[in-house]
């Protein structure tokens, strides 16, 4: 996608998707069309300790240096991730283990209303 354009959702692209793939697919709206394969499952960024932390994390760290080629791109991405400690990720994933549990409690639902 590009652009902010759309996905594909239309019966034609699905169908050609279940062709090549069959029940594998998990797109939205997909089950609607074809029957077969998992609904996409709901947006819930805070289920993934990378998006709620990480990629913030190695942007903090990245960014600033300006890394001018691709390879001072990759070089400074492995240096920041060098430089996280155990200690942080293991409150990170103490973090996602408890956003698990609320989730739980929720029964799936949202609880946007909780600060961890």
């Amino acid at each position: 996608m590009q652009d902010g354009a759309r996905p594909h959702r239309t019966e034609q692209a699905f169908r050609f998707l279940d062709e090549y793939f069959g029940n594998r697919v998990i797109a939205l709206e997909y089950t609607k069309f074809t029957g077969a394969g998992m609904d996409w499952p709901p947006y819930s960024p805070d289920l993934t300790s990378c998006d709620y932390f990480l990629w913030g994390t190695l942007k903090d760290i990245v960014y600033p240096k300006h890394p001018a080629t691709l390879d001072e791109l990759e070089s400074a991405i492995c240096v920041a991730c060098e430089s996280i400690s155990v200690e942080t990720l293991r409150n990170v994933m103490a973090n996602f283990i408890l956003h698990l549990r609320h989730l739980c409690c929720a029964n799936g639902e949202h609880f946007e209303n909780i600060v961890m």
